[in-house]
């Protein structure tokens, strides 16, 4: 069923979705969101909209999928590999608290070798705090090591203390028709 029939009323939003939904990066997407929704949001279904936002095909940057941003913070980002010569069509990054992963694997070394395929780089994106790591990789290697505790408790730990300085700022740009299937509210895209 077309968006338009779900009854979720802007139409480029509409769209986008539609445009995703019918590709193949719609998979990797959902994937990756509900992956790390499910890790690092409590009462994901509450707080939707209000202190977190799932974009769909924005137009910020080249190749961007979707972002999960909290407040005014990226905190997830899906995006298509550019050029396409990358071993997984679909890359995505997110932030986690530095201090809850060290310490949950002994340090930096220790889950870099746990997760070699994964990058895991100091960051400093605004809103997040200073007590910040980028995690980095293939979009399947992402969704596989945030089933890993630590890695899910340090997600979680930096998403409640980002959305606990507010409501998203960026709430415009929420899609609702991907954030439903994120949820699990719309089982398909058809």
């Amino acid at each position: 069923m077309p968006a338009a029939s779900r009854g979720h009323g802007d139409v480029t939003k509409m769209h986008k979705y539609d445009r995703l939904a019918a590709g193949r990066f719609f998979t990797p997407v959902v994937e990756v969101a509900t992956a790390y929704v499910a890790a690092a949001i409590t009462d994901a279904a509450a707080t939707e909209g209000e202190f977190w936002a799932l974009s769909c095909l924005p137009g910020t940057t080249p190749g961007r999928l979707s972002a999960l941003t909290m407040r005014a913070t990226d905190i997830l980002v899906i995006y298509r590999v550019l050029p396409k010569v990358a071993a997984s069509p679909v890359d995505a990054l997110m932030i986690v608290e530095r201090s809850t992963l060290e310490e949950g694997f002994g340090g930096r070394e220790a889950v870099q070798q746990r997760y070699p395929h994964l990058q895991f780089v100091d960051s400093d994106f605004y809103g997040a705090g200073e007590d910040q790591m980028m995690v980095r990789g293939p979009y399947d290697e992402m969704v596989a090591v945030l089933g890993d505790s630590v890695v899910a408790g340090a997600a979680r730990a930096l998403a409640q203390r980002v959305m606990g300085q507010g409501r998203v700022l960026f709430w415009r740009g929420h899609n609702r028709m991907l954030a439903d299937h994120v949820l699990g509210h719309d089982r398909g895209p058809n």
